[in-house]
């Protein structure tokens, strides 16, 4: 039986049976992280776990095939694509809505040091400019918050896929953190 990054690699030159098998292997871990992405968001009518993975791996397949070579790699792809799912179903609920307005959802960080969990309310679509300022100024931090926010990876996991220390990964989710607050202020100084 092939690993993941053996199968990762295998999809990325091509093989859609490598494809199929990885999918397969995945599915519930991938549907875990779907089902997470919906209850962060408060419930999104109209959209449950099963339809978002499948929506995700569409999109995947549609628009450049699965990305990553390495399994932290990969999930980081799939928290963004699931993300960006939620965000395009939320919007299109929002132009459907008289008034329209901002969709407010719920995100959690991981554990602080000190063991709090920290709640944050953000506009998504706000959170998805960022995230995108994000990627451009470093990719790495960006990745990282994408496998640890969005992909529901927890420090362990994501020390052991980078091979570094969990301290390592809470100090640069720490820097992280404080850069996505940096770019999730408003750009008008008046405007506090």
């Amino acid at each position: 039986m092939l690993s993941i990054t053996e199968l990762l690699v295998r999809v990325s030159s091509g093989d859609n049976l490598a494809a199929n098998e990885l999918f397969g292997r995945l599915y519930p871990e991938i549907k875990r992280i779907a089902r997470a992405r919906l209850v962060e968001a408060g419930g999104v009518t109209g959209l449950d776990a099963t339809a978002l993975v499948h929506e995700g791996f569409l999109r995947m397949a549609d628009s450049e095939g699965l990305r990553g070579s390495t399994r932290g790699q990969f999930f980081a792809y799939v928290g963004r694509v699931l993300r960006t799912t939620v965000i395009d179903h939320l919007r299109a609920k929002q132009a459907q809505k008289r008034g329209g307005g901002a969709m407010l959802v719920t995100l959690s960080q991981a554990d602080g040091e000190d063991g709090v969990s920290v709640q944050n309310r953000v506009d998504l679509a706000d959170l998805d400019r960022a995230l995108a300022q994000m990627h451009e100024i470093d990719p790495g931090l960006n990745e990282l918050l994408e496998m640890n926010v969005f992909a529901g990876m927890n420090i362990d996991e994501i020390a052991c896929l980078r091979e570094v220390s969990a301290r390592t990964v809470n100090r640069d989710l720490v820097k992280a953190r404080a850069l996505l607050a940096e770019l999730m202020q408003p750009d008008d100084p008046a405007v506090s």
